[in-house]
């Protein structure tokens, strides 16, 4: 007697069905939180953002930029913000480009900065301590206006960025 579950007609259609349906999950759809594609790598918007963070555009030219951007949201909200890219690494996991930002209210003077930069330099600790084994600081920027749009505004050079958190340096 012939096993029905033997039969080569019933096996190779379900191993067809179980393939394509694995082919199937492993694409993004509309609401789907998956990546488009696990094996291919974009490397411009990667490249777009290195070119921006590494010296192509300084901080003098941010300031200028996010000044004429939002010259009348900067006299109203009058924010400053400290902006890190790093890469983090532990044994489990390896995040690559995670923004992590720190704002300020107050006049864009050198006293704000470094106070937005020294919190983000606490948090780092905080994540060496906690979670990861290497952190590593890709790039580094500081502009006038609110982290929000400093955000956006890389985000639009290269949307693999990841926004770790958004840090209140007003309070100590």
């Amino acid at each position: 007697m012939i096993d029905p579950l033997m039969h080569p007609l019933i096996r190779k259609s379900f191993t067809l069905f179980l393939l394509s349906f694995t082919v199937l999950t492993g694409f993004a759809r509309q609401h789907s939180i998956r990546p488009v594609s696990r094996f291919f790598v974009v490397y411009q918007p990667i490249e777009a953002l290195d070119s921006i963070l590494n010296g192509t555009v300084s901080v003098a030219e941010v300031k200028k930029e996010s000044e004429a951007a939002g010259e009348k949201a900067n006299s109203t909200s009058g924010k400053i913000c400290s902006c890190q890219v790093l890469n983090l690494e532990s044994s489990n996991f390896d995040h690559r480009y995670v923004v992590l930002l720190a704002e300020k209210k107050g006049d864009s003077n050198g006293s704000a900065y470094a106070v937005a930069k020294n919190r983000i330099q606490k948090e780092k600790k905080h994540l060496k301590q906690m979670f990861y084994d290497k952190i590593k600081v890709v790039s580094e920027i500081q502009g006038a206006g609110s982290c929000k749009e400093m955000f956006y505004r890389l985000r639009t050079a290269d949307v693999s960025l990841k926004l770790y958190e958004i840090l209140n340096a007003d309070i100590n």
